[in-house]
């Protein structure tokens, strides 16, 4: 009998971590894929969908009903003129308790993005927007 619950209590502290563990995966209308693993709110991690692979993306901020994604190295085209500053930008996910949460790049700093000529963009402006579908585990 003891050697039943020793089997137990080894396989509940193994496991128990994936046993609470949650997982929420996003597939967007865009063509990204987002995942958030969460224990409780000191616990979460997030990733991106990166030609087939998931990475983890270190640095985002979780508030209410969004998280926001820092991923290295996101900004849009320069203007040809290399004196205006290029837009940074990070991905916003809002509205996740609903079924229908939306993503979009939210713009981290006042800039100037070379498509279609050249124009201003002002921080904290939100583009590119789409809705995604998501997955519980």
């Amino acid at each position: 009998m003891i050697a039943i619950m020793k089997k137990f209590v080894f396989f509940m502290l193994f496991f128990s971590e994936h046993l609470i563990s949650k997982e929420l995966t996003l597939k967007c209308e865009n063509g990204y894929y987002y995942k958030i693993n969460y224990n409780d709110k000191s616990n979460i991690t997030s990733f991106y969908k990166s030609k087939n692979n998931w990475v983890e993306v270190k640095n985002f901020e979780l508030s209410n009903d969004k998280i926001e994604l820092f991923i290295a190295d996101q900004q849009y085209k320069p203007c040809d003129d290399d004196s205006l500053p290029i837009c940074q930008f990070s991905i916003l996910i809002s509205n996740i308790a609903t079924n229908r949460p939306m993503t979009s790049e939210k713009i981290l700093n006042d800039c100037f993005i070379g498509t279609m000529g050249c124009n201003e963009y002002k921080k904290g402006l939100r583009l590119n927007q789409s809705y995604c579908t998501k997955y519980n585990k």
